[in-house]
């Protein structure tokens, strides 16, 4: 919790990012003191960006815990937009899949605890993201397209309709169960 000085000065301090001026192709290794230059620039405006503290109002912050024997989050406090299009609900709790809660917390809209203590971005990685059908490189094409905007689910095999269902005309039925199943875990 920041007293209300500390709160002004970080919303009075200044906003902008630091203007990257360097391209893909001076990453490309030629051994000059010129590139060098410019890498130990772009190392340096990245750390400073990294060290940069966020700060967030509580009251739109969102609240779960980690639970990996389910492989699971559970809110303890839903916040924002995001469960239009994310999130399930199981036996009455509201929970989100490890890569959701992990984009979430990316995104500064929750706040993820594990064994009572909050879970940085990296711990979330390590802990959400090491075990289990998502692992990081999964995780890094759903953050993706996530933020190029997209809605993205996990596949679920038993929606698929097999030869044999359409030979005997089992869609209206597969149809009315897919309508019960929207908040399973796979939706």
């Amino acid at each position: 919790m920041l007293s209300p000085a500390e709160l002004f000065a970080v919303r009075s301090r200044e906003q902008s990012l630091p203007q990257r001026t360097h391209g893909q192709k001076d990453f490309l290794p030629d051994g000059s003191q010129i590139q060098n230059e410019k890498l130990q620039i772009c190392r340096a405006e990245r750390r400073e960006l990294l060290a940069e503290e966020h700060v967030e109002r509580l009251g739109s912050l969102g609240a779960g815990v980690w639970k990996p024997e389910e492989e699971l989050v559970e809110l303890t406090l839903p916040a924002g937009k995001f469960w239009q299009t994310m999130g399930f609900t199981e036996e009455g709790r509201q929970c989100l899949l490890p890569e959701e809660a992990v984009y979430l917390l990316e995104c500064g809209t929750l706040q993820l605890f594990y064994r009572d203590l909050p879970l940085s971005v990296q711990e979330a990685y390590e802990n959400l993201l090491s075990r289990g059908p998502v692992n990081l490189l999964h995780y890094q094409v759903y953050g993706h397209l996530k933020r190029l905007g997209y809605i993205v689910t996990r596949f679920d095999p038993s929606l698929l309709e097999l030869p044999y269902e359409r030979q005997i005309n089992l869609e209206s039925h597969v149809v009315s169960n897919r309508k019960r199943k929207r908040n399973s875990r796979y939706r």
